[in-house]
């Protein structure tokens, strides 16, 4: 793996998620890149980098919208803890797992902070229904784009 150009994955995340849940969402709809990009990254490189990218992108995320500091790094760390475990059962590598694991993480995400929400803050924390909703369309649909501008070789068989 290229440390180089995760570093700069990783940086140009941060903008994109800024930039675009700031200045193009809608009735506050906007992917969760970041979550796409945690997903992507444990079927490509396993849990590790996925958990550490993850929470590292969480604490951005926390630092964003101080809602329940911590509860993004802790939601993120699990998405990829959750998906590089997976790998394991299920070929993650393709664009349909993918995808998949994106629409059903996106909801467990959004759940996950809503009890921790209950149990730190003492109410739900809950993200309204039309992000509930289309949220998990938009993550699929930004899956694609991830996926073919960093889908792996077809001779990298050593994940």
């Amino acid at each position: 793996m290229n440390l180089l150009k995760l570093a700069a994955v990783f940086v140009a995340a941060m903008a994109a998620q800024w930039w675009w849940s700031t200045h193009l969402s809608i009735a506050g709809v906007a992917p969760q890149l970041l979550l796409v990009l945690t997903v992507a990254t444990a079927a490509r490189y396993g849990p590790l980098w996925a958990m550490s990218c993850g929470f590292f992108w969480g604490l951005f995320l926390d630092i964003l919208g101080a809602r329940l500091f911590g509860a993004n790094a802790l939601a993120l760390t699990l998405v990829g803890f959750t998906t590089g475990s997976v790998r394991r059962q299920i070929d993650v590598a393709g664009l349909g797992p993918q995808c998949l694991l994106s629409f059903s993480m996106t909801w467990a995400y959004f759940i996950l902070i809503g009890l921790l929400g209950t149990v730190f803050a003492k109410t739900f924390l809950w993200v309204g229904w039309p992000v509930f909703i289309f949220d998990p369309i938009y993550n699929c649909l930004m899956t694609v784009v991830v996926f073919a501008a960093w889908a792996p070789p077809r001779w990298d068989h050593h994940r």
